[in-house]
C-alpha cells in the first residue's frame, strides 16, 4: 500500500483527513506510533496508507509527497535521493519549474523517507581511527554494555573504520560547551548558512596545516552550493547540521523545529553522503524542550567555549586576540565560512595556539576522553 506524506494543517483531525484521503484513523496511528489520537499539531509530518482511487498512482512500496510551500522540485529531488528528471517523467510535469502547494509528487519504490517515524534517541556513528567501545561510551554519555546491546554481533576488538553503529543517548540532553578540558586540543568549527565567500581559502588553510575542522551546515548552504559542501567532506572534515533556514528555533513551533532539522540532514545525507549527528542551534538559541527534540532524532547539541565573533568583521588583529587569549584546552572555536577577516585570521590563530602546546581535531576528537 502506498504512503502519503502529509504535513498536519490548523484544524485538522485524525478521523478527518483518515476519510480525506481513503485511509483509517488506526492505520495512521500505527505507522506513526501515536500515542494519544487527540494530540496532533500543524506542522508535524504524518505517514498516511492511502487507497483512495483520487489519489495519485504510486508504484507498489512507493511514497507518495505532498509539496510545501517554498519546495522547488530540484529540493524535492534532494531530500529524498531521486533524480530530478525522473521524477519530472515519473509524474508527467511539463515544467519542472512548475509546481505548486498541495499537489502530489509520486516517489518510487525503495525511495528513503526523512518523515518516517524513528526510534528516538538513536545515533548513528561511523567509527574512527583509534576508537574503542569504552571511549565512544564515554564520549556520548553511554556505557559499554548498552552499545554492545544495541549492536548485535559487534566484536569490540575489532572496530573498523567507517563502520556505522548505534549509541542511545540519554532523553534528558545538554547542550555542549567545551571538549575534554585534560586534553591540550582545541576545534575550529565554521558555521555555513549564506554564500560560498571564504570556503576555498579556508580549505586550503586547513590542508596547508593538516586540520580537520567541523563545519555545521544549514541546510540551504549545501542546496545552493553543492560543490563547496562537497569538497569540505572530501577534505576529510566533520559535517553538523544548523538548522534548514537559521531561523530562532525558539520561536517557531516545535513540529518546525523538527522539520529544520530532519529536511536539512536528509539534504546533507544526499547531496554529500553524510549522516550527521552533531547539531548547533542559530544564534546559540535553545531550550530544554528544543535539547530533548534534538536528541530524540540522533543529534548532540553543540555550542562553543570561544566565539571568535569574527562576523561582526572588528578587525584581523581583534579576531586573533579573541580566539588565542581565551582558548583552553578542550575549547570549541566558533567561526563563519562567510566572514571575510577570517582567512586572514586564521593562519595566525593556528601558529600561535600551536606554539601555545595545542593540537586540532573535530568536535568529536575533542570530544574524546
Amino acid at each position: 500500500m502506498p504512503q502519503l506524506i502529509y504535513t498536519v494543517q490548523p484544524g485538522d483531525t485524525l478521523s478527518g483527513i483518515a476519510r480525506l484521503y481513503g485511509s483509517t484513523v488506526q492505520a495512521i496511528i500505527n505507522i506513526n506510533n501515536i500515542v494519544n489520537p487527540n494530540l496532533i499539531y500543524p506542522g508535524e509530518v504524518l505517514l498516511i496508507p492511502v487507497e483512495d482511487e483520487s489519489n495519485p498512482v504510486s508504484p507498489p512500496g512507493g511514497l507518495i509527497y505532498t509539496v510545501q510551500p517554498g519546495d522547488t522540485l530540484y529540493t524535492i529531488s534532494l531530500l529524498f535521493g531521486v533524480g530530478l528528471q525522473f521524477l519530472v517523467a515519473l509524474n508527467n510535469i511539463p515544467s519542472p519549474s512548475q509546481i505548486y502547494p498541495g499537489q502530489k509528487i509520486v516517489l518510487p519504490e525503495g525511495t528513503v523517507n526523512p518523515f518516517q517515524p524513528i526510534e528516538p534517541g538513536i545515533i548513528r556513528y561511523s567509527i574512527l581511527p583509534g576508537d574503542t567501545i569504552y571511549r565512544i561510551a564515554l564520549r556520548f554519555g553511554s556505557t559499554v554494555q548498552s552499545i554492545l546491546n544495541s549492536n548485535p554481533g559487534l566484536n569490540p576488538q575489532r572496530l573498523v573504520p567507517g563502520q556505522v553503529i548505534t549509541i542511545s543517548i540519554p532523553a534528558n540532553a545538554v547542550a555542549i560547551y567545551r571538549g575534554n578540558p585534560s586534553k591540550r586540543m582545541v576545534a575550529l568549527t565554521f558555521d555555513a548558512t549564506y554564500g560560498d565567500n571564504q570556503t576555498t581559502r579556508l580549505l586550503q588553510i586547513l590542508r596547508d596545516n593538516n586540520i580537520r575542522a567541523t563545519f555545521f551546515m544549514s541546510g540551504i548552504w549545501p542546496l545552493n552550493y553543492p560543490s563547496p559542501a562537497a569538497a569540505i567532506a572530501a577534505a576529510g572534515h566533520e559535517i553538523g547540521n544548523h538548522s534548514l533556514t537559521h531561523p530562532h528555533m525558539t520561536q517557531i513551533p516545535l513540529t518546525e523545529v523538527i522539520n529544520q532539522i530532519v529536511r536539512t540532514g536528509a539534504l546533507i545525507k544526499n547531496i554529500i553522503g553524510i549522516s550527521p549527528y552533531l547539531f548547533r542551534p542559530p544564534f546559540g538559541e535553545y531550550n530544554q524542550l528544543i535539547l530533548n527534540t534534538v536528541a530524540a532524532r540522533g543529534y548532540l547539541t553543540i555550542m562553543w567555549t570561544v566565539d571568535s565573533l569574527d562576523w561582526k568583521n572588528p578587525g584581523v588583529d581583534q579576531i586573533i586576540n579573541r580566539v588565542v587569549n581565551n582558548t583552553v584546552p578542550g575549547a570549541i572555536i566558533l567561526m563563519h565560512q562567510a566572514a571575510t577577516q577570517t582567512p586572514d585570521a586564521l593562519p595566525t590563530i593556528i601558529s600561535r595556539l600551536r606554539q601555545q602546546g595545542y593540537s586540532f581535531g573535530t568536535v568529536t576528537q575533542v570530544l574524546d576522553p
